[in-house]
């Protein structure tokens, strides 16, 4: 998942060479424009003190008009008890190093139950940093945990929630990898793993490429044509990483949302704030267009052909 998530936060490389033999295309004078990109830390099952060492020194470094995109796969940690007041600490959160037992190469002594796990990463641990712009994506069985939000500062905050629980064929697969982070890396290949298709002609993923182009120039379209939609999505649109992650996102929704095997509403991704869906994940141009593309790929009989009235 983390190689995913790195691969769609990284430009395509330009093959200069190639323009450099197109006429018209880069004078002699010309230098091509540097094309930078973003810094990244890469955590694997960190400690909490770790983890809140590099989200600190990311926040330090964010340069100005930049916004810190935090992206989290662990393992989901869920409250033990419920109390009188739930606050952001008491909806759980995702476990960032299961090896609860060692600290600091040191042994530590089994805490009481009611206590709260050492290295769970709760919501109200990430308050801190809403001072700056904070785009989160969140791939947990816990991710709903982060639905429960506040934002304190009036900064841009988004967070990109993946399902908590998938139908038990998709189960199976999840050695490979999480569904909702492939759809976000490419949604192609997400597409064709949740139609059952393992092999395609080159010459159909090319055209289905290409429709999907098409069907993101739309979900663009939808998204900042959308009176009701939150100002923090229309904020982080005018990044290009941003923008295809929340494209995706709509896709991979809509394209569960119609699938005749997700139909548990904890199959759907969610997002804080929340997106208007009927502008969005339950649009009629963009359930077409997946049809379309379901009809290109001769699998349309896997998904609802009509409107949601027929859930």
């Amino acid at each position: 998942d983390m190689f995913r998530m790195l691969q769609a936060l990284e430009r395509e490389p330009v093959n200069l060479a190639a323009q450099m033999n197109k006429p018209g295309t880069l004078e002699t004078t010309e230098k091509p424009a540097k094309r930078e990109n973003p810094h990244k830390y890469l955590l694997y099952k960190p400690t909490f003190s770790q983890l809140y060492t590099f989200l600190s020194a990311s926040f330090k470094e964010l340069p100005a008009n930049s916004v810190l995109l935090i992206y989290l796969s662990a393992t989901g940690v869920f409250p033990t008890g419920r109390s009188d007041y739930e606050g952001p600490y008491d909806f759980g959160g995702v476990l960032t190093n299961n090896n609860r037992d060692v600290l600091n190469g040191e042994t530590v002594h089994k805490r009481n139950q009611a206590h709260k796990e050492m290295h769970c990463l709760h919501p109200g641990d990430l308050y801190p940093f809403t001072r700056k712009p904070l785009f989160i994506v969140v791939d947990s069985s816990n991710s709903m945990a982060y639905k429960n939000f506040t934002n304190l500062f009036g900064q841009p905050l988004v967070c990109l929630l993946s399902p908590t629980s998938y139908p038990k064929s998709m189960q199976d697969q999840s050695q490979r990898g999480s569904l909702f982070t492939l759809f976000l890396y490419n949604p192609l290949m997400a597409f064709l793993y949740i139609c059952g298709l393992s092999s395609m002609r080159r010459g159909l993923w090319d055209k289905s490429q290409e429709y999907l182009r098409k069907v993101y120039r739309d979900v663009g379209q939808l998204l900042t044509r959308s009176r009701s939609i939150d100002q923090a999505f229309l904020q982080f649109y005018g990044d290009e990483f941003l923008r295809l992650l929340l494209i995706r996102f709509v896709f991979c929704s809509a394209t569960l949302r119609l699938h005749k095997m997700f139909r548990e509403s904890r199959s759907f991704p969610e997002t804080y704030p929340q997106l208007p869906k009927e502008d969005t994940v339950e649009s009629p141009l963009v359930q077409k267009h997946i049809l379309e593309l379901a009809a290109m790929l001769d699998v349309q009989n896997l998904f609802f052909d009509s409107t949601l009235d027929d859930y």
